[in-house]
């Protein structure tokens, strides 16, 4: 009995050793179902640390750098490094903007390579460092407890490349912020390689009459102390680069200063200084000049009037930035726009009155270099692919038409703003009663241009839509003064499709023969259209508000101000003999250079850009064109998203080539209201939100309550067909 027993165990101790196997297996299969899953999250994450995908969803891709971007940061050769001073605790508004610069900042760091980095400022040294780079704080307005508070806070950047410092003081605004940094970090390279080329230092001349120290001029006796800090400061951010001179204009050494670079003269009667000493009436010339590597800058300092009735220098502050921007534009190598002079085009050197033109060389200085060019002595040169002609007077020599036209038929591109009509300032003159006289403006290139199929009317556009003056104490449309909405501006061309309005000033209709221009090979973009409600001014032609009621109106159509023509021209000269100032005669049998074109070469695209007004890049109406779109925009930022001078920068841009700045200058954090809808649309929108949406609640309720009881009856009709009976 015994050994039957112990032999129906062997079954179960095999049984069990056979389980024990088993368990075994199990828990290593788990074991290493736990080792492959840890596995799989290490390299999934690995993945996605080095694989990892962005998608940027705002409509301009704000939050994502453009291509030039990249290229810019990942393209470094030394280190460089973006410090930001922003003071902590900021308002809304601004702390908006810290926030989205922040962002900025984190895709050029996952863009750049090794030599990139920035770093937020903490608010212990955020002082100091302001003060160490010269970075000013500005007013900030927040409402606290019931009551407007002003603060002094920091809002800068600054941009550090070796020794060399490039800084933005004020970051109120998100518009344009990463186009403003790329610009910065390319202009910072190349100054840092044109100081390093230099042979010969920079000179930086104050042009100086002792005998103007005596004179009674706030300011004027600690000017070259101001001046040599001024360089000696520079100096030690610029390499070494620089050497102070002082210019005594009364001896023959600076003598040229007033001819050779435009400084300003000043005049003054005999007199008696402070001291009591006499003085003999004099002039001399007085300024600021920086002169090297073939080129000079002249940094603006003149002795103006106080509102107490005594003289001070004006221009002597922040001499320090302003030497070390006269010192990037010497050395740089940004692309060069022609600027064509000599018949009385708005002064580029102009930064004082309204019809100058400085602001305009301001706004493009960050990118371009504008060179002028009188074409009556000189051809335009090689290395320029770009011109502009801004408000002539005067007609052009045909000479001076033949290099413009033979400068397009090489590939190459012109903006031109161009006046039907002037006002000339007639105080003093009694028979016109004082009162300024419009009279037309013949230049002969709206011949040039009707030839490539352009043309200009002889008239000024008026609009409904437009600005509004203040006429005593009534508040009076000015239709002069046409603001073009999103609706009249391309969505298709670069230059104009990121724009949201613009404003237009004594503008003349432009159009353009599409039919002609297409069958040279060319095409035709109307960029900037008046509204619907838009009239015309022509015959007797007064600038006057009063001269614009209503009952003038007629013909109300919308009307072209700028237009774009892009492609294979013909060459105005086809046909024609070509000035003799421009041909080369043969002597005696000797061999002749021909270089004229009949068209536009096989290779290029003639480009060219007619606007109906150089109001637009006049320096008064720039600026009082932010305040005018400003006033609509409803947002805090107005100013910076709304500007004629993006339009004008865009259409440089395009013209030379840049077409990734309109897209990066248009990111913002932009305010986007809601479209104005009719009381109709208004009224239909409330009852369907009223009794339309309940209604199709209870719609869907009975629809879904429906199909729930026909599967139900389908189901038991299947399945219980006794029931279902």
């Amino acid at each position: 009995m015994m050994e039957i027993t112990a032999l129906k165990k062997i079954p179960d101790y095999y049984r069990k050793l056979k389980n024990r196997a088993v368990g075994a297996v199990n828990l290593h299969e788990k074991d290493f179902q736990l080792v492959l899953n840890i596995a799989i999250i290490i390299l999934l994450n690995f993945v996605g640390m080095t694989l990892n995908l962005r998608c940027d969803l705002t409509q301009k891709n704000n939050y994502s750098l453009s291509r030039k971007s990249r290229d810019v940061v990942s393209g470094l050769k030394e280190n460089l490094k973006v410090r930001v001073l922003f003071s902590r605790d900021l308002p809304a508004q601004h702390a908006a903007v810290y926030r989205y610069l922040k962002d900025i900042l984190e895709e050029y760091n996952y863009y750049g390579n090794e030599y990139f980095s920035y770093e937020m400022v903490d608010d212990k040294d955020l002082e100091k460092q302001a003060e160490d780079f010269g970075i000013r704080p500005v007013q900030s307005q927040e409402l606290s407890s019931d009551q407007v508070r002003v603060r002094r806070v920091y809002m800068g950047l600054i941009i550090q490349q070796s020794d060399i410092i490039e800084k933005i003081d004020r970051i109120t605004g998100t518009s344009g912020l990463e186009y403003s940094i790329t610009t910065l970090m390319e202009k910072i390279s190349n100054k840092v390689d044109g100081l390093l080329r230099l042979k010969n230092p920079i000179t930086v001349s104050l042009y100086l009459d002792r005998s103007m120290t005596r004179l009674p001029i706030d300011g004027i006796g600690e000017l070259e102390g101001k001046v040599r800090e001024a360089v000696a400061r520079c100096n030690s951010r610029n390499y070494d680069k620089l050497k102070f001179a002082m210019v005594d204009p009364s001896g023959k050494k600076g003598a040229g200063g007033f001819e050779t670079y435009g400084l300003n003269k000043v005049k003054w009667g005999a007199g008696v200084s402070r001291q009591g000493a006499r003085i003999e009436a004099g002039e001399a010339v007085f300024g600021l000049v920086l002169e090297g590597n073939g080129r000079h800058e002249v940094v603006d300092i003149n002795v103006a009037p106080t509102i107490l009735g005594s003289y001070t220098v004006s221009g002597a502050d922040r001499l320090e930035d302003r030497i070390n921007a006269a010192v990037g534009s010497l050395v740089s190598s940004n692309p060069v726009i022609g600027y064509i002079t000599g018949h009385q085009e708005a002064d580029i050197n102009d930064s004082e009155t309204r019809t100058g033109a400085g602001l305009l060389k301001k706004l493009l200085s960050d990118m371009y270099d504008l060179r002028q060019i009188d074409l009556s002595r000189e051809d335009i040169p090689g290395d320029i692919r770009t011109i502009i002609v801004n408000g002539p007077r005067t007609e052009f020599k045909e000479l001076e038409l033949y290099r413009i036209d033979q400068f397009l038929m090489k590939g190459r591109s012109a903006l031109f703003l161009l006046d039907s009509f002037a006002e000339i300032d007639m105080q003093g003159q009694q028979f016109f009663g004082g009162q300024p006289v419009v009279v037309p403006v013949n230049t002969g290139l709206d011949r040039m241009l009707e030839h490539y199929g352009i043309r200009i009317g002889k008239n000024v556009v008026l609009d409904a839509s437009c600005a509004k003056v203040n006429l005593g104490n009534a508040i009076k449309d000015y239709p002069l003064v046409p603001i073009i909405r999103q609706s009249g501006l391309d969505q298709k061309s670069v230059i104009t499709k990121y724009l949201k309005g613009i404003a237009f000033m004594k503008a003349s209709a432009v159009d353009a023969d599409r039919k002609a221009i297409g069958k040279s090979g060319a095409d035709t973009v109307f960029l900037v259209t008046t509204s619907q409600d838009s009239w015309l001014m022509e015959g007797q032609v007064n600038f006057n508000p009063f001269m614009m009621d209503s009952g003038e109106k007629k013909d109300l159509k919308s009307r072209n101000l700028a237009v774009l023509v892009s492609g294979k021209l013909a060459s105005y000269f086809t046909g024609r003999d070509a000035p003799k100032e421009a041909q080369t005669p043969a002597k005696n049998g000797a061999i002749s250079l021909v270089s004229r074109l009949d068209s536009t070469i096989r290779n290029g695209r003639s480009e060219i850009i007619v606007v109906g007004t150089s109001e637009i890049a006049r320096s008064g109406f720039l600026m009082d064109s932010q305040k005018i779109l400003a006033r609509g925009a409803g947002s805090g930022e107005g100013e910076d998203a709304f500007s004629n001078g993006v339009f004008i920068h865009n259409m440089a841009d395009y013209l030379s080539g840049n077409n990734f700045a309109p897209e990066m200058q248009s990111k913002s954090l932009d305010y986007n209201p809601l479209g104005k809808t009719s009381e109709t649309s208004r009224f239909f929108y409330k009852i369907f939100n009223i009794i339309g949406v309940p209604l199709m609640s209870v719609a869907a309720g009975i629809y879904v309550w429906r199909k729930r009881r026909s599967r139900k009856t389908a189901i038991m009709k299947e399945f219980s067909p006794e029931v279902h009976e």
